[in-house]
């Protein structure tokens, strides 16, 4: 049986086939790590029949909506 493997971030042990995935963080970790990086992003409807956009930059945001004041 392989020997379980210790979390990047806070050293707790977490099951060997999350390591063989790819993952060095538990669960737990993970989870706060992928909320905390998808707070950096949004995705927001730009214009009429083009779909969603990625928007990364705050700054552009607030400028992409037609109702605020340039």
């Amino acid at each position: 049986m392989p020997t379980k493997s210790q979390c990047a971030a806070c050293g707790q042990p977490f099951d060997p086939r999350r390591k063989q995935l790819g993952y060095s963080f538990c669960l737990d970790c993970g989870d706060f790590q992928a909320t905390t990086a998808r707070a950096a992003w949004t995705i927001a409807p730009i214009a009429h029949k083009q779909g969603a956009t990625l928007v990364i930059n705050r700054s552009d945001l607030k400028g992409l909506n037609k109702y605020m004041g340039e």
